[in-house]
């Protein structure tokens, strides 16, 4: 019997009714848990981390662990004198957050260096290559969007593996004629592909022709004469502003702010001059025995317990968490954060997606205040 794509098994749907699809979607979001014990690391070509945690990022099959379409995460934890991990580039921004420990980051041949709760931005098309202090190690943590998957522009560039690959199940390494690593082939059947997929080490002539030139372009040089100029200059000025933006974003360099849903400190938000222009990333921070504001957005929201325990209430019903927990907020969804330890704050760290504001949908709706905030504005 032929293989069928996931959305090609809906027979029972009917096609004549245009909201089926929706109300089917709808069923699996609401039969999936909002709150998922993270995955563990595993030994791949990179190095150690985690497979993602709410669906690869280029799998058809999203809505398996939890009720989100466009976020993901994984992360990498690296042990002391662990070997050196891979490299690899993309088009993507990354956004790479410290859980503990302290590392480096090399960005295309340069160094940056990073402690916990700092957040790492890789630029697009940026060759990039992380690693653990030799003595302390690192858990890094990486929020992700798929919206580059939806948009076909999943194409990346590895450029090397770690010092010891190895090539989980339904993987297998490729040699050349001498026995030396060229690649591996992702074999049929996995993350629901057709036919074997091959990765293999450096990129082709195109795309490395597009990223050369995405990461060389020079500051744009004369006038915009009309509509059409505008967007050969934003060619120039995309490339100038990967090239001179922060790669790191430090948590002693952020300000802690009060606002109507609480204690709130900005990573990254459209405002801030970085290039992790796909997510909003902040972190929360929710006295002991208390509560955030409650309010909702259209888009989707992941939380990383960092610190805690405590529920969530998604349009009234509750939802336990602590530390270590991803909780999964779907869009549209009235939600608050409660912390149940009488005598800590709870620590979270929270993911958006910035595509929200993009589309005219970004604004955020709030229904009630933290009682914090509230108590001191009267």
């Amino acid at each position: 019997m032929e293989e069928r794509w996931p959305w090609e098994e809906e027979s029972s749907l009917e096609a004549p009714d245009p909201l089926a699809h929706q109300r089917h979607e709808e069923s699996v979001k609401e039969k999936l848990p909002r709150v998922i014990k993270l995955l563990d690391v595993q030994d791949t070509v990179m190095g150690q981390s985690s497979p993602h945690q709410t669906g690869d990022i280029v799998c058809y099959d999203i809505l398996k662990r939890a009720p989100v379409y466009d976020l993901t995460s994984h992360f990498s934890d690296i042990k002391p004198h662990a070997p050196a991990r891979g490299a690899h580039r993309h088009i993507s921004a990354p956004t790479l957050f410290c859980l503990r420990g302290r590392g480096w980051e090399i960005n295309d041949g340069k160094t940056y260096s990073f402690g916990t709760y700092d957040m790492l931005v890789v630029p697009p098309f940026t060759i990039h290559q992380h690693g653990g202090d030799e003595d302390a190690g690192a858990q890094i943590f990486v929020p992700q969007s798929r919206m580059l998957s939806i948009l076909g522009l999943t194409k990346r560039e590895q450029i090397k593996f770690g010092e010891k690959p190895e090539f989980p199940d339904g993987t297998e390494p490729l040699q050349d004629e001498n026995g030396k690593l060229i690649g591996y082939r992702i074999k049929k059947g996995v993350l629901g592909i057709k036919d074997a997929i091959d990765v293999m080490l450096g990129g082709d002539p195109k795309t490395e022709a597009v990223f050369r030139a995405r990461k060389e372009a020079q500051p744009w040089q004369g006038s915009v004469e009309n509509t059409y100029d505008r967007y050969l200059k934003l060619f120039h000025d995309e490339s100038v502003f990967c090239n001179t933006v922060t790669h790191v974003v430090a948590y002693d360099a952020e300000p802690w702010e009060w606002c109507r849903q609480g204690k709130f400190k900005w990573f990254t938000h459209p405002e801030m001059n970085s290039a992790a222009r796909r997510l909003w990333l902040y972190m929360q921070e929710i006295p002991a025995a208390s509560r955030s504001g409650m309010h909702r957005h259209m888009v989707e929201e992941q939380i990383l317990i960092i610190e805690g325990r405590g529920y969530d209430l998604h349009d009234g019903e509750r939802f336990e968490w602590e530390r270590g927990d991803l909780v999964s907020i779907p869009a549209m969804t009235a939600h608050q954060h409660f912390n149940m330890d009488a005598k800590n704050p709870a620590l979270l760290l929270s993911s958006m997606p910035s595509v929200g504001a993009d589309l005219g949908l970004g604004g955020i709706e709030q229904l009630e205040d933290a009682p914090e905030f509230a108590n001191e504005n009267g």
